[in-house]
């Protein structure tokens, strides 16, 4: 747009200029005519060759008629603008040529300085557009380079995340532990003490302190227990177990493992996916004449799902009568799910869902 402006601007001036000479005149029209039409067919040209055609033919036109030096100007733009310099020579000589003499020197000096104007234009139009894509393309890395410092922060933020959740399982996995070990045998070693004692006393007045004593001891060991599997259930790393129980196909097969669940699953979900994980592994390494297995783990809003896929030609398996396939449809049955399961040339097929209220409701 600003070169359309700078050349409107030059256009105007040189026809100020031969308006004071031979204003209306034929050859006046003429060059006005086809100085547009060069000037824009110069600017919608394809190639350099065609411009320099286009660029040569008006300046003959301007050897041999004074009405179209006038507007060499405007060329001269066109000139600097494509880098047709090798023209310049010939515009200069266009500019000397016999109608010299025919020119008075004000009008000779305010073409020459129109195109210095021109000239001048020119360049600096053509290093603000040079400057203008320098700064596009500054400020895209910057925002390329932006988005990558995002992306990697928040990479180290999940990793961080991820490695403070691991140590959290590990530490609930010890203190679980720790009360198995330590109050829970104290407890249960108590317990029996106190049933011995039951046994032995003889005296009546203590067989109702006694019974209360290990009552209370009882339900003490109860909660123990509850509390100690609520820390070991969730201990367990469902996305750790996954990929320790796929290690094997990394021997023999490409494996995709896709895991997208952002949040805790109930541990009866998490024994059943990895069982059913195990399961078909086993039966990949065994029976698969693949070499990719694609296993994806997801929680939706209601329901997680566990897809597992292989390649292999199994349109010959019977999918009834193994005892893995029939572990694997008691496990979903107790948690309420669905379980599908197909076989073909395209590959075996493991699909299962259960709806995540169905996982809390403990039998």
């Amino acid at each position: 747009m600003t070169a359309l402006i700078e050349k409107s601007i030059i256009f105007l001036l040189c026809c100020t200029c031969i308006a004071q000479s031979s204003p209306g005149s034929v050859p006046f029209i003429a060059a006005l005519l086809c100085t547009v039409s060069i000037s824009c067919l110069v600017q919608a040209a394809a190639s350099k060759a065609v411009q320099y055609v286009l660029a040569a033919i008006f300046i003959a036109a301007a050897f041999f008629s004074g009405s179209f030096v006038f507007f060499l100007p405007v060329l001269a733009y066109d000139i600097t603008r494509y880098r047709l310099y090798p023209l310049g020579a010939v515009y200069f000589a266009a500019l000397t040529a016999d109608q010299l003499g025919s020119f008075e020197f004000y009008r000779l000096a305010f073409i020459l300085i129109l195109t210095a104007a021109a000239v001048c234009a020119s360049i600096m139009n053509e290093r603000t557009l040079r400057l203008e894509r320098e700064l596009i393309t500054t400020r895209d890395n910057a925002v390329e380079k932006t988005n990558a410092l995002i992306s990697k922060n928040a990479d180290l933020i999940r990793a961080q995340d991820n490695e403070v959740h691991l140590a959290t399982l590990k530490e609930r996995n010890r203190i679980a532990r720790e009360i198995h070990d330590n109050v829970g045998h104290m407890l249960t070693r108590t317990i029996l003490q106190m049933g011995a004692i039951s046994i032995i006393n003889k005296d009546e007045q203590l067989a109702e302190p006694l019974d209360s004593v290990k009552n209370t001891l009882d339900e003490a060991m109860t909660s123990i227990r509850k509390s100690v599997h609520g820390l070991h259930d969730d201990s367990i790393d469902l996305e750790g177990s996954l990929r320790d129980a796929i290690a094997p196909l990394g021997d023999s097969f490409t494996v995709s493992f896709d895991y997208d669940v952002p949040g805790r699953l109930n541990s009866r979900i998490k024994y059943c996916f990895i069982a059913i994980v195990k399961e078909a592994v086993n039966n990949i390494i065994k029976h698969s004449s693949g070499d990719r297995v694609s296993i994806t783990v997801r929680e939706h809003p209601a329901m997680c799902t566990l897809s597992i896929e292989d390649n292999g030609d199994c349109s010959h398996e019977k999918l009834t009568g193994g005892i893995g396939l029939e572990n694997m449809h008691d496990r979903v049955d107790q948690l309420g799910g669905v379980l599908n399961i197909s076989a073909d040339k395209n590959g075996f097929k493991i699909f299962v869902s259960i709806m995540k209220k169905n996982g809390e409701d403990e039998k």
